[in-house]
């Protein structure tokens, strides 16, 4: 029989930032893996380098393991950029090695893939991309890992997750980051309620090797406006600093579990 041991991990997904420097020198030594969100994409599969020196240095003096975040700048407009370096052989195949190029030349631990947007008819070429570059890395012993939308079921439909395929992502991935968060959007109510992220985990937990899941827990807020279509979203301090701005009381929602405000204001009209 074998016995699998599972052990605690803070993972740090790093956004560079003069706060987030300063919470990393207090913090740091606390951290299993850094997460920085530090290379984009291009359309030849090459990556921009968005890295900080500050913070790179000080990750190396802690000795603290990097995986770097590939990503797609987190937006809808890189979603045709994502499709071409997927389905195209000759790109798909240059991003895989840059990653690794990138990965060997920093002497970074991984990598972390985050793409948004990706259209859910190219969801054989993710998987495929992540099969290559998991085969790629592992004979280096580099980690390969992914961020995956939140899903309560598998909807290869479905036009932000279907793309998304948790069990043969799985299966190439040492890590995979749930990102069960992003319950309401359009419309006001609870980021992640402690019953979203429950089913959301059950899912992953029915289809994805425990030892593989990572739990990516929102650090955000939003404000929801009758005024506009789509919320802002507020750091931490800035909700906490809106609220008392204009003298709303944070309350704790005990069913979802999370922090809610509601800010009532007069608009003048002439």
């Amino acid at each position: 029989m074998v016995i699998r041991q599972y052990c605690f991990e803070n993972n740090w997904y790093y956004v560079t930032e003069p706060r987030a420097i300063a919470d990393l020198r207090n913090r740091g030594g606390n951290i299993t893996y850094l997460i920085p969100f530090w290379f984009g994409v291009t359309e030849e599969g090459t990556l921009a380098d968005q890295s900080d020196a500050e913070t790179l240095a000080f990750a190396r003096q802690l000795g603290l393991p990097i995986l770097a975040i590939v990503h797609n700048y987190a937006s809808r407009q890189y979603g045709t950029l994502i499709h071409r370096l997927l389905t195209t052989e000759r790109l798909r195949r240059a991003l895989v090695v840059n990653i690794l190029n990138l990965l060997v030349s920093r002497g970074f631990s991984g990598v972390n893939i985050d793409f948004e947007f990706v259209p859910p008819e190219d969801r054989p070429f993710m998987t495929l991309f992540m099969a290559e570059l998991f085969q790629t890395l592992k004979p280096h012993g580099l980690l390969a890992s992914i961020s995956v939308p939140p899903e309560l079921r598998d909807d290869p439909s479905h036009p932000f997750s279907g793309a998304f395929s948790y069990p043969d992502l799985a299966r190439y991935s040492d890590q995979v980051y749930v990102l069960a968060y992003d319950e309401h959007v359009a419309e006001p109510g609870p980021i992640a309620s402690i019953g979203f992220v429950r089913n959301v985990l059950t899912y992953a937990l029915s289809v994805i090797p425990r030892y593989k899941i990572r739990l990516g827990m929102a650090v955000y807020g939003r404000d929801w406006s009758t005024r506009t279509e789509l919320p802002e979203e507020l750091s931490y301090e800035e909700a906490v600093a809106r609220a008392a701005r204009f003298g709303a009381a944070i309350r704790y929602d005990v069913e979802a579990q999370e922090s809610t405000l509601l800010i009532r204001k007069m608009v003048s009209r002439t």
